[in-house]
């Protein structure tokens, strides 16, 4: 059973004026505390894309430039969250590229790592791999908020910030989402258990 994660611990005052001054070793500290929970949006929101280190470094880039403007109306995890919403935005709207992932690229399923590579493991690889094949399909909004709400776990209110969209939206987005996935995983048992994760959390 994999240990919970740590929360990232907010900056003090004195780090966020220093890292608005633009001070390196600021930057640096704060970035290196946040930075596991931004891998881990990223690869929610691209999946095993072969581009994620690239988009990373964009959103780290922006949030340097957009620091002096930051004054804490949310947390530094919510608006690193937002910055790498609208580089994901960017990214696909650039034309990424869509091809068939190789399947050494999907990121292991968390787990027991005694437990080595067994068929489950192989099938829950496959199945993530294919998740993120059937949502390219979906808008992009759709898509968005179908993954911060069900793969990342955060409210609708939260996703709904997040997108700067009303809460009716985002839950139609979720819904619809789910629809649309669930219809094309009808014939399939190992995405359907994938899209079925967090149904009926609609109204958090």
């Amino acid at each position: 059973m994999p240990l919970p994660r740590k929360a990232p611990q907010e900056p003090d005052p004195q780090t966020l004026a220093a890292c608005r001054a633009g001070d390196p070793a600021a930057l640096e500290r704060v970035f290196r505390e946040q930075l596991p929970v931004l891998e881990r949006l990223l690869a929610r929101l691209l999946g095993p894309d072969p581009d994620r280190e690239d988009v990373l470094q964009q959103v780290l880039l922006a949030a340097v430039a957009a620091f002096p403007a930051f004054r804490g109306e949310a947390s530094v995890r919510t608006w690193l969250a937002g910055i790498a919403i609208r580089t994901v935005r960017q990214h696909w709207r650039q034309g990424a590229p869509r091809r068939r992932v190789p399947l050494e690229l999907v990121p292991e399923p968390e787990g027991d790592p005694g437990q080595g590579p067994g068929p489950l493991l192989a099938d829950q690889r496959e199945g993530i791999r294919r998740l993120y094949e059937h949502l390219e399909a979906l808008s992009e909004r759709k898509r968005i908020a179908f993954v911060l709400h069900v793969l990342e776990g955060r409210s609708i209110a939260e996703v709904a910030a997040l997108m700067e969209a009303t809460l009716s939206a985002t839950k139609s987005r979720v819904f619809f989402a789910r629809r649309e996935l669930v219809k094309r995983a009808r014939r399939d048992p190992l995405l359907s258990s994938l899209v079925q994760h967090g149904q009926g959390e609609g109204e958090r």
